[in-house]
């Protein structure tokens, strides 16, 4: 008797994959696929002036951050000014008001 078979290289009929069991999957094959890999590891931070070609980005950033780092200071320093003076002029009109 002959019997009828699937060819080889033909596709299989698949049902349809739920939208969460595909999320999971995908989600365990991206965690294994970075545990295979392993954590990478950065080169030791050369002297930023040490480079000639970034050296420019390098400097442009900590310049930045020191500039706001500065501006927060300044700032902070004259919002501390200003409350004194004005503590100490409410005072002054305290002690140059009548007292009733």
């Amino acid at each position: 008797m002959l019997m009828l078979r699937a060819a080889p290289m033909s596709y299989a009929k698949v049902d349809k994959v739920d939208a969460e069991e595909a999320r999971h999957w995908k989600a365990q094959f991206l965690i294994h696929k970075a545990l295979e890999t392993g954590p990478t590891r950065r080169p030791p931070p050369a002297a930023p002036f040490a480079r000639a070609g970034g050296c420019r980005v390098v400097r442009a950033v900590r310049i930045g951050i020191r500039l706001k780092r500065l501006r927060i200071a300044v700032r902070s320093f004259r919002l501390r000014v200003c409350r004194s003076v004005l503590k100490h002029l409410k005072n002054l009109r305290r002690l140059g008001s009548p007292r009733s």
